[in-house]
C-alpha cells in the first residue's frame, strides 16, 4: 500500500512540473496588423515633356512613403518629385506599409514627339549585335526597318546584327510617327599602297593626264594673271613641273601664269594624295595644290584645298573645304591655317591630304599634312547639312600659281626681279582596300 501511494505521488508531482513549465514558456500570438491605410496619388496619370518636373500628392498618408519608378530611364522620383528623363512611359508607385498607389507618367519630347530611339549612332564591327533602347509613350504598335539589310539587319524588337562595312539607317515607326538611328559598321582597312604617280621626269607634260585652264577673267577670285599654255609659263624640266608667273602685258592682263588639272582624265575617290612642292614666295603670289569634284559646277561639286600659300605670309600654310552650303562666297567654309618657324618658300615640302572613308562613327574624315605631320582634321558631321557633303565622289587634281586676288593680295612688282616659279617634284596617290 505504501509503495502504491508513493508511485501515485511521484506521478502527480511530475505532471504538475510539466504543466508549470509549459505555463512559463507559453508563446504569445502575433499582434494583429493595423488596418491598412487607403492611399491614392493625385493625379493618377500625368503627361510631361523631357526635362519637366512635377510633384505628386498622396492622399491618405503624409509620412513613411516609399517612392519608386518602374523605368528610371524614362522618369525618376524623389520624395514625390518626378523628373521626366526620356520619351516613354513609366509607372510611379507610392507605398505605405502594405498599401500602394500608382501614377502613370507619359513623357514626350520637348517638341511633343512620342517616340524615341537611342543612341542616335552606334558603331559596330561585322558580326556584332546590339539592342537599341526605345521609348513609345502611348504603347502603340511599332515596326523596325533597315535602309541597308546587307549592312545591318534589325528585328521587330530593335535587335541589330552588323553584316558588312558601311552605314545603315534604322527606322522605328508607329502609325503616327517615326524616328531613326544610324548603324555604322566599321571597315577593316589594309595598308596604303601607291596606285598612281607623276614624277615629272620627262621633258613634256603628260597630256593624257593633264589639261589646261586658260584665260584672264579673274577666276572668281579677282586674280590678276592670264593663264596660258606657253612654255614660258609651264614646262617639265630637270625632274620637276615648273609653273612660272611673269610680270608682262598679255591679253589685257598685267601678269601671266599657268594652271593645269586632271579633270575627266585622272580622278580619285578617297585615299592619300601627296605632292613635293617648293613655292615661289614674294608679295602677291598665291600658289595652290587642290582638288575639285569631277561633276557638277562649283560649289556643289566640292573643293579640297590641300595647300594654299600666300607669298606675303611665307611661313603660313592654309587648308580649306568648300561645299554648296559652306563656301568662300558665303564666308562660312571650313578653313584652318598653320604657321611654321621658317618660310615655306625656302625649300621643298610634302603637302598632303588623307581622305578616309567612313572612318569616324561611319562618317568620312579629311586630314591635312605637311611633311607627314597632321595639322588639321575635319569630318563629315562638322560640315554636313541637308546631305551637302560632296566628298564621296571622284575628284580631280589642280596645280596653279595665281597673282593677286582675294588671298594673294597686293602685288609688289619688285618680286619679279628674279623668277617666280612653283616647282612640283612629284605627285603620288595612295589608296587602301577593305579587307
Amino acid at each position: 500500500m505504501y509503495r502504491v501511494m508513493r508511485t501515485f505521488c511521484y506521478s502527480l508531482l511530475t505532471t504538475l512540473a510539466i504543466l508549470s513549465f509549459a505555463a512559463c514558456n507559453k508563446v504569445n500570438p502575433p499582434e494583429p496588423e493595423p488596418n491598412p491605410v487607403n492611399i491614392a496619388i493625385t493625379p493618377a496619370s500625368q503627361q510631361m515633356k523631357v526635362g519637366d518636373m512635377v510633384t505628386l500628392e498622396v492622399t491618405g498618408a503624409s509620412a513613411n512613403i516609399e517612392w519608386s519608378s518602374s523605368n528610371e530611364d524614362v522618369a525618376t522620383v524623389y520624395y514625390g518629385v518626378v523628373t521626366a528623363k526620356a520619351i516613354g512611359k513609366a509607372e510611379i508607385t507610392a507605398k505605405v506599409g502594405s498599401s500602394s498607389a500608382n501614377c502613370i507618367i507619359y513623357v514626350t519630347g520637348t517638341d511633343g514627339a512620342t517616340l524615341r530611339i537611342s543612341p542616335p549612332v552606334v558603331t559596330l564591327r561585322p558580326g556584332d549585335e546590339y539592342d537599341f533602347k526605345f521609348g513609345n509613350t502611348y504603347d502603340l504598335d511599332v515596326t523596325w526597318s533597315s535602309s541597308a539589310p546587307s549592312i545591318a539587319t534589325v528585328t521587330n524588337e530593335g535587335h541589330v546584327t552588323a553584316i558588312n562595312p558601311g552605314n545603315a539607317t534604322i527606322t522605328l515607326a508607329t502609325p503616327i510617327e517615326s524616328v531613326t538611328a544610324r548603324v555604322a559598321v566599321e571597315h577593316s582597312w589594309g595598308e596604303y599602297t601607291m596606285v598612281w604617280s607623276d614624277e615629272f621626269n620627262g621633258s613634256e607634260l603628260d597630256e593624257s593626264v593633264w589639261g589646261y585652264n586658260t584665260g584672264g577673267s579673274g577666276w572668281g577670285n579677282r586674280e590678276l594673271q592670264y593663264y596660258t599654255t606657253r612654255t614660258e609659263n609651264i614646262r617639265v624640266k630637270d625632274g620637276c613641273l615648273e609653273i612660272e608667273a611673269r610680270n608682262e602685258e598679255y591679253q589685257g592682263n598685267q601678269y601671266t601664269s599657268a594652271r593645269i588639272l586632271s579633270k575627266n582624265k585622272k580622278t580619285f575617290t578617297y585615299g592619300k594624295i601627296e605632292s613635293r612642292i617648293k613655292f615661289p614666295g614674294g608679295k602677291g603670289t598665291w600658289p595652290a595644290f587642290w582638288m575639285m569634284g569631277n561633276s557638277g559646277g562649283w560649289p556643289n561639286c566640292g573643293e579640297i584645298d590641300i595647300i594654299e600659300h600666300v607669298g606675303s605670309m611665307d611661313a603660313r600654310a592654309s587648308f580649306a573645304l568648300h561645299t554648296v552650303l559652306k563656301n568662300g562666297t558665303k564666308g562660312n567654309n571650313w578653313a584652318k591655317t598653320q604657321w611654321f618657324d621658317s618660310p615655306l618658300s625656302e625649300d621643298f615640302h610634302i603637302y598632303g591630304v588623307e581622305w578616309a572613308q567612313e572612318e569616324k562613327d561611319g562618317k568620312d574624315v579629311i586630314r591635312f599634312t605637311v611633311d607627314g605631320v597632321q595639322y588639321a582634321e575635319v569630318w563629315e558631321e562638322q560640315i554636313d547639312n541637308n546631305d551637302s557633303w560632296p566628298f564621296n565622289k571622284p575628284f580631280f587634281i589642280i596645280y596653279n600659281l595665281a597673282i593677286g586676288g582675294n588671298m594673294g593680295g597686293q602685288v609688289d612688282d619688285a618680286i619679279f626681279d628674279k623668277p617666280r616659279i612653283m616647282y612640283v617634284d612629284w605627285l603620288r596617290v595612295y589608296q587602301r582596300q577593305d579587307k
